[in-house]
């Protein structure tokens, strides 16, 4: 059984600013980039942003219910442009004093940040079901988040190292290629 209390409505609410504010973000990014493989980089992230929100929905629809779901997925996407999560990425981008353009390991810092908060938010969820199809769900999507941070960080890895982007993946980190 799920226990629902305002820790798990604060996460789902946390949860949605990233999936409406994921998409905005990296394309984003791929403006601040200068780099054309990064550029092309952050635009297919930008592509694969948009089918994460069907599991968002089988996994809050199962923990804190339908109606409660939709009511809160309707009240962010009105609020959609910028999300208050990315606003408060692109807020440290301009505290740091990259206001205009970001170089491209700022860039890749802000997407590593905004993937390992994901990752954390859904482990924390984690810790307020116990529903085993729902677990599963969860492990799925932390797999699928921490892929995306692992290919950041070896994105993060040759702009440092070599200065080359890798902008279709060379490899995956589960080994299954």
């Amino acid at each position: 059984m799920t226990h629902i209390d305002d820790r798990v409505i604060e996460l789902a609410r946390t949860a949605l600013s990233f999936e409406y504010g994921e998409e905005h973000f990296y394309r984003h990014a791929a403006e601040m980039t200068q780099n054309p493989s990064g550029k092309a980089m952050f635009l297919r992230l930008a592509e694969e942003e948009s089918g994460h929100m069907e599991d968002m929905h089988k996994l809050f629809s199962a923990i804190i219910g339908k109606d409660e779901w939709q009511r809160l997925a309707a009240e962010e996407a009105a609020n959609a442009h910028p999300s208050k999560v990315i606003a408060e990425m692109e807020a440290a981008v301009v505290h740091r004093g990259n206001v205009a353009v970001a170089d491209d390991a700022q860039a890749l810092r802000m997407a590593m940040e905004m993937e390992r908060r994901v990752i954390h938010l859904l482990k924390d969820l984690s810790n307020h079901t116990q529903d085993t199809e729902i677990t599963r769900l969860i492990s799925k999507m932390i797999a699928e988040e921490c892929s995306q941070y692992d290919a950041l960080q070896a994105q993060m890895d040759s702009v440092l190292n070599v200065g080359l982007w890798l902008d279709t993946p060379e490899f995956r980190m589960d080994g299954r290629f």
